[in-house]
């Protein structure tokens, strides 16, 4: 007659959260971040191939990008960052009011930049469908609301979410990863910024 030894580990002392790379939550944060970089990268070097193939950019006869809503559109994703980094470090300490303070201010944040997308994209004075040009800037703009469109829905819905309750403790752990997103949202759209705006400021002809 056989025996099988079984081994058990005593995992008691383990906490129930955990943050950044400890936890699986994040690595899902991290997997979809490297998805939603890897669109943002290829539209990009859509943007900058189609450039190539015309000897101004954007093509003569099409009027350039305004740059003052797009210009306070980066802006307010610059300062909304050390609010992100308020809301990690919060979470980490499980202060539920301080939790709760900064998400709400992140999705005022993501709101106010959900409207200044719409005027963004009126802001390139071209409609996607007149060229290679306007399709390639509709193209990089879209893209990434659709990552500000994601992150609305999440900071909304999580936010009414700590107010309702119940809050578990592991929600601080959903919230700290809430901010590496952030980070990676706004951040990522500053030189898109630069590409769809900036560039044909500077190099369309006079």
């Amino acid at each position: 007659m056989s025996t099988t030894a079984r081994l058990e580990l005593d995992v008691s002392h383990l906490p129930s959260t955990v943050f950044g790379h400890r936890g699986l939550l994040w690595w899902g944060t991290v997997g979809f971040i490297a998805i939603e970089g890897t669109t943002l990268v290829i539209c990009a070097v859509v943007y900058f191939y189609l450039m190539r193939n015309f000897a101004s950019w954007p093509p003569e006869g099409t009027p350039r990008p305004d740059l003052a809503i797009p210009t306070v559109q980066a802006a307010l994703m610059l300062l909304s960052i050390p609010a992100a980094v308020a809301l990690d470090r919060s979470s980490r300490r499980m202060d539920l009011g301080a939790v709760r303070r900064w998400m709400v201010i992140l999705s005022v944040f993501v709101t106010a930049f959900l409207v200044l997308r719409w005027f963004e994209l009126k802001a390139l004075n071209v409609r996607w469908d007149t060229n290679a040009y306007g399709s390639a800037a509709w193209l990089v703009v879209v893209t990434h609301g659709t990552l500000l469109l994601l992150e609305w829905f999440e900071a909304v819905l999580f936010t009414a979410m700590l107010f309702i309750g119940p809050v578990e403790d592991r929600h601080f752990s959903d919230a700290n990863d809430t901010t590496l997103y952030w980070i990676f949202m706004t951040s990522a759209w500053i030189p898109l910024y630069a590409a769809v705006y900036l560039f044909p400021n500077l190099h369309a002809p006079g």
